[in-house]
Formats: structure tokens, sequence, C-alpha cells
């Protein structure tokens, strides 16, 4: 004899599911996010600069020019700190700092020459890695992976908007 399961026990299995499943991506999120971390250090060591200064540097692979403050929100660091790191940044030749004339409080940080060289070579070894890790994906699976992480980013990004 079948028996039909209730509503409450199809949720419940279901809530199951999502739980496990909710438990492996956080999992996999983790590993993705302590492996990107050594791609950063490794690609910093590579190109001589410090993490913060890669991941600064990082911002400007599609602006010449950002404010302090856009800076500020991207990278996710105190103005104090981020200081530090133009100043390191200024010094290596990288970037040059600039009192917006329009907004006397906005400072805006620009590419020199010798930056945008070193952005474009740092972006063009960055895509470099992922299309190494690609390689090491069947090529049937590319489409999926990117629509799968497309959505899971903008899911997280609605997430963090809403929280």
């Amino acid at each position: 004899m079948i028996v039909a399961e209730s509503k409450s026990e199809q949720t419940e299995g279901t809530m199951e599911t999502i739980e496990q499943q909710a438990s492996q991506i956080a999992e996999m999120m983790y590993e993705l996010l302590m492996n990107c971390q050594e791609k950063e250090e490794r690609l910093s060591v590579e190109f001589h600069v410090s993490v913060p200064e890669f991941r600064t540097l990082r911002m400007f692979h599609q602006d010449q020019r950002l404010t302090v403050k856009k800076l500020v929100e991207r990278v996710g660091l105190s103005s104090s700190r981020l200081s530090r790191i133009l100043e390191s940044l200024e010094e290596k030749g990288y970037v040059v700092r600039t009192i917006d004339a329009d907004d006397r409080r906005s400072v805006d940080v620009s590419l020199t020459s010798k930056g945008s060289t070193f952005v474009k070579a740092l972006e063009k070894r960055y895509v470099q890695i992922h299309e190494e890790i690609l390689h090491g994906i069947p090529p049937e699976m590319h489409e999926p992976l990117m629509r799968g992480m497309r959505t899971m980013l903008c899911s997280l990004q609605g997430w963090l908007k809403n929280a």
C-alpha cells in the first residue's frame, strides 16, 4: 500500500535537503575564499606588492581614476588604512592623488603610466590563472558553471543588501 506524505513531511524532507545543500555551499564558499586568498598572496609575491596593494590596484582594472571614497567602499578598508596603502603605491610610482577641483573634500586617485602598465600586466596574469583553472573543468561544464556562479553572486548580493 502506498501512503502519501503529508505536506509537513514533504516540507521537512525539502528543508533537510535545503539545509544539507546550504551546508555544502557554506563549506565550498569557505574553501573558495581560502583558495582565492592564497591566489592573491601568490600574485602579490609574483608582482612584488602586498595583498592590500594588490587588492587596491585590482580596483583599477576598469577605471583609470577612482575617488578615495569609492576605493574605501570597494576594498573594504578604513580610510586611514587605505591612506597608508595609497602612500606606498605613490612611493612605488603606481598612483597619484589629487584634490578634486570641484569638491576639495574629495580626493581622486589616478594610475600613473607606470601604474597603468602594471595593472594591465596584473590583469593579464589574473585572467591567465582563471584560464588555467578552467582547463581543469570539462568544457561542457563551463556555461552551467558561469550561470550558477552568476546566480550565486546575485543571490549573495541581494542577501547582503537586505541583511
